[in-house]
């Protein structure tokens, strides 16, 4: 009975660690660069804050758009009302010395139709539609930024992955070399002697520090990663690629990216639409030198329950009356330089704004000649590298089979593997820097949105 009891005790203690294990293999989330970027596109709070601004921007259109409406204002209120009896010859009141015994009630309503505003409500609304387009500009140059950081933390994973399978494919070729120094050293040999063992043992040691380094910028990556994608830190996570790869992608002739970038870059955008809003606003402070035309009525209903109503036009009792009206107005402010004031200062940013734009005209070509430029030297280095590191790779292989055969040295051996990791190391950071070139150029072109 007892052997029984733990047996079933023991298996319901393994069905509970299968239990936990298959979980936690579900935790495991794998993704590639798209989705990566989907991700932290999606949950950014830089670009909900940007989604914001777009929608106050948009609250500002309508309020400029509502400008061309009538204006209505109610007003209503009640209070004791002092008695007044008779009539405008005679009355047993004295408004000197009221009496109080009742109350009034009144209500107005007045409205107001803007008919001609010298191009104020047109300016407002034109620079309200062109603030817009800055902030929707806003909201892509957030994506753009956000895009661009993701590439980064992805490519740079890669990096040092691939760094690590070299330094590992590196060690096994030390560790080797060095069992057969001290089997040789053992044997007596005259091809061998310590020197040989110390240099290639001091040589392990930098590889194994060159090792932590890469474990250390592999664990580094993947943090930054999860947390741009808002992934817990205690779910394990990895990206689908295993490697750095080149990608083979056609490059246009240098002015169709730059012409790109003017079209497609927010930074222009905003410029564009800025300066748009800017003259806008000028306009409409311009438009306060002049007056406004408008169509009104106005009506107003009084009674109080202690005052007779009089019927004398020329007359008005604030507490008991009834009237309405339809009129045309003009209303002009005339003030001694605060408009002019104003006018100036929606100029001067208006000016700021057109510097803005003559830094970026020269600054943004010049960043996309830089990504196309470093796109080109990546691919050449890539293509150099190779050759070399192909060629320390043979390198290694003679060297051992000529210390394996008794006519090398091991600090052939030594030196072959010195050039071969470093070769190696300089080409898989030229696939690095032309995926990351490519990534930059994207940016400068403001094509990231379209072409992941």
């Amino acid at each position: 009975m007892a052997n029984s009891k733990s047996f079933f005790i023991a298996f319901f203690c393994a069905m509970i660690l299968i239990s936990f294990s298959r979980a936690s293999a579900q935790e495991k989330i794998v993704m590639d660069l798209k989705q990566c970027i989907d991700k932290a596109v999606d949950l950014s709070p830089e670009i909900g804050e940007a989604r914001y601004e777009v929608q106050a921007s948009e609250s500002k259109k309508a309020q400029a758009d509502a400008a061309r409406y009538p204006q209505v204002e109610f007003l209503a209120l009640t209070a004791p009302s002092p008695r007044a009896r008779g009539d405008q010859v005679s009355s047993p009141d004295d408004s000197t010395r009221p009496v109080i015994s009742g109350i009034f009630g009144k209500g107005e309503v007045s409205l107001i139709q803007p008919l001609y505003t010298f191009g104020k409500i047109s300016s407002f609304r034109e620079a309200s539609e062109s603030g817009i387009k800055v902030s929707m500009a806003g909201v892509d140059k957030k994506v753009s930024d956000i895009v661009l950081r993701i590439k980064y933390l992805y490519y740079s994973l890669l990096l040092a992955k691939d760094l690590k399978r070299l330094i590992l494919e590196i060690k096994d070729d030390l560790v080797t070399t060095i069992e057969k120094v001290e089997k040789q050293l053992d044997l007596g040999s005259p091809w061998v002697d310590q020197i040989d063992q110390f240099k290639l043992n001091a040589f392990l040691g930098e590889v194994d520090r060159n090792l932590n380094e890469a474990e250390k910028s592999i664990a580094l990556a993947k943090d930054a990663l999860k947390t741009s994608i808002g992934i817990a830190k205690n779910i394990e996570f990895d990206i689908i690629d295993n490697t750095l790869t080149r990608e083979e992608r056609p490059i246009r002739v240098l002015e169709d990216y730059i012409n790109d970038s003017r079209q497609l870059r927010p930074e222009f955008i905003q410029l564009r639409e800025g300066l748009k809003a800017r003259e806008a606003l000028v306009s409409a402070e311009k438009s306060n030198y002049y007056p406004m035309l408008f169509l009104g009525a106005r009506g107003s209903l009084a009674g109080a329950s202690n005052r007779d109503r009089l019927h004398n036009p020329f007359v008005f009792d604030e507490f008991n009356h009834s009237y309405g009206a339809v009129f045309l107005g003009l209303k002009w402010s005339i003030d001694f330089g605060i408009t002019k004031g104003k006018v100036r200062e929606a100029d001067a940013e208006h000016r700021k704004l057109l510097e803005k734009k003559r830094f970026a005209d020269e600054g943004i070509p010049f960043e996309v000649r830089k990504a196309y430029l470093d796109i080109e030297e990546a691919s050449k280095s890539i293509e150099a590298t190779e050759k070399a590191y192909k060629n320390a790779r043979k390198w290694i292989i003679a060297a051992v089979a000529n210390f394996d055969m008794g006519v090398g040295e091991a600090k052939e051996i030594a030196d072959a593997v010195s050039v071969y990791a470093l070769t190696r190391a300089n080409n898989l950071r030229s696939i690095y820097n032309e995926r990351m070139s490519y990534a930059n150029l994207l940016y400068a072109t403001g094509r990231d949105k379209t072409e992941k």
